[in-house]
């Protein structure tokens, strides 16, 4: 195990490579390593490889943790990820956030066990004034909720579409291409029906800025679920007198 851990050492220098296929073959060894001795030393490695400076050595290092993570399940590493974002550090809470994000874009319907314990994380990071990880909690919750549609965890994705909402009226392009992606994860996890109710009351906003924004969510929703939004419309009572029952209200 030792000399496992001296060549994990060795390959933390290899993730500066220029040629992305080193990079690449580096994250996928730390995999290799950890299910060959076990993922608390390759974890322990790799998270305190957070805190350096440059940008491209801590995406690679995300990477491999959350390779870490699916080969060894998910349930060794969220626990050190999650006493890793203690850490008062912006770099170290965003390459967590990453990992997270990662990770359940890898493991997918596994997720479904481990909603329930990342809910604090992701709900700090979405209240955060750091811009930056508003972005990559919204970039985990698309990548959470794209995993899990119909497993039953529909009132955790609806607590942290409330926390997602408030960024929509956000100006950088990439906090805004996060927060359409986690509502468009959250679509799919809860119904598009739910998400036309939060996007009607913003529709005919006074507010040009406002107006925008929410058709922007609603064309995108009605190109994505434009059939199962029929029987979320709201009902327009044109006549007053005569009391009228749909087809479509018998059906129902």
């Amino acid at each position: 195990a030792r000399e496992w851990m001296r060549i994990c050492f060795e390959l933390l220098e290899m993730l500066k490579a220029n040629k992305k296929a080193i990079r690449r073959a580096t994250v996928s060894t730390f995999g290799y390593i950890a299910k060959a001795i076990g993922p608390s030393d390759v974890l322990a490695t790799l998270l305190n490889n957070l805190k350096v400076q440059e940008r491209q050595n801590r995406v690679c290092t995300t990477v491999a943790i959350a390779i870490v993570a699916e080969s060894c399940a998910p349930f060794t590493v969220i626990p050190a990820l999650m006493n890793e974002y203690k850490v008062p550090e912006l770099n170290v809470q965003n390459g967590v956030l990453k990992s997270m994000s990662f990770m359940f874009e890898y493991i997918s319907e596994m997720g479904k066990d481990y909603i329930y314990s990342v809910v604090p994380l992701l709900e700090d990071a979405l209240m955060d004034r750091d811009l930056v990880h508003r972005q990559t909690a919204a970039t985990a919750v698309s990548h959470l909720a794209l995993g899990v549609p119909g497993m039953g965890c529909e009132d955790a994705f609806l607590h942290l579409l409330n926390l997602v909402w408030p960024n929509i009226f956000e100006t950088s392009p990439h906090v805004i291409n996060a927060v359409m992606s986690a509502i468009e994860g959250c679509r799919v996890a809860v119904g598009p029906g739910v998400i036309l109710q939060y996007v009607l009351q913003g529709l005919f906003h006074p507010a040009k800025r406002v107006r925008q924004v929410y058709w922007k969510i609603y064309n995108n929703l009605y190109i994505a679920s434009q059939e199962a939004l029929v029987a979320y419309y709201p009902k327009v009572h044109l006549d007053k007198q005569r009391s009228t029952l749909h087809e479509l209200d018998m059906m129902i």
